[in-house]
């Protein structure tokens, strides 16, 4: 009987000593296990799933706002005053620059004289048409595109420009390549008047892919469709031209661009433009 009692001991015994020697699991919804693999997927080249959204996420609101576009105005520069001032130079309506804006309204151009100036500042209200000709001629829905622009070969996805009617261009001497400064949607951008209209009849009101989808980014614009309301307010300074453009070059220099549109209104006064 003490035999069998002392087996039945040492089994238990046995048993206990497993159990006590067996790790202890540990918890995989906290601790260091969760942190290692969250430190994983965001480390490295910056496309893991959560860096990737981030980054998503700010393009976005950046596209949308226009405050991380390298061709916007100073923040400091005053879009109102602008707005008044072109609304002043329409007591100044030039001879030949009546042109239809393709959606059955006229638009005329008007000069915006600088105290001092030389005259060649024109301004014009009207919508914004997508202009897919220079290199990327081949963009959804432009079925007329040419290879080339007025002054090279531009990639319109790449390039902020604005269009002129080919006979204004001529009657006013405006150098190609020449500075705009485009008002949309309660922003300013600088652009180059890198292109010109010669359809029959001249329209106006047009851009290059890249400007409307920096004006409109919501809207879906492309080469079969644009924004058909008259609120874009481009100003063109007929005889400025940025650095860094060469005509054999689809690009050009965005911030040599920008240098010159700020550095031209910056500290800007309605009294000298009216």
């Amino acid at each position: 009987m003490f035999a069998h009692s002392f087996v039945r001991f040492l089994v238990l015994l046995a048993i206990m000593s497993l159990v006590l020697a067996r790790p202890i699991p540990k918890d995989r919804s906290h601790g260091n296990g969760s942190k290692k693999d969250n430190k994983h997927s965001s480390s490295g080249s910056g496309s893991g799933p959560d860096q990737g959204s981030s980054s998503s996420s700010s393009n976005s609101t950046s596209s949308n706002s226009g405050s991380g576009v390298s061709f916007a105005a100073d923040s400091s520069i005053d879009i109102p005053s602008l707005l008044q001032a072109v609304k002043a130079a329409t007591s100044k309506p030039l001879s030949g620059g009546k042109f239809g804006d393709g959606h059955g309204k006229e638009v005329q151009i008007y000069q915006w004289n600088s105290e001092g100036g030389d005259g060649s500042i024109y301004a014009f209200t009207a919508d914004m048409d997508v202009d897919c000709d220079g290199t990327d001629y081949q963009c959804k829905g432009n079925g007329d595109g040419q290879k080339e622009t007025s002054y090279g070969a531009l990639s319109a996805k790449r390039v902020p420009f604005y269009v002129i009617p080919q006979s204004f261009v001529d009657k006013y001497k405006i150098k190609g390549n020449s500075l705009g400064a485009i008002i949309c949607n309660n922003q300013m951008f600088y652009a180059i008047m890198g292109d010109t209209n010669g359809d029959s009849p001249e329209v106006i009101g047009e851009a290059s892919w890249l400007m409307a989808q920096t004006c409109f980014p919501n809207d879906g614009l492309d080469g079969a469709k644009g924004h058909d309301a008259s609120d874009v307010t481009y100003i063109t300074f007929g005889s400025l031209v940025p650095d860094g453009i060469d005509e054999k070059s689809p690009t050009i220099d965005l911030s040599a661009l920008k240098e010159l549109g700020d550095k031209t209104l910056k500290g800007f006064k309605v009294a000298n433009y009216k």
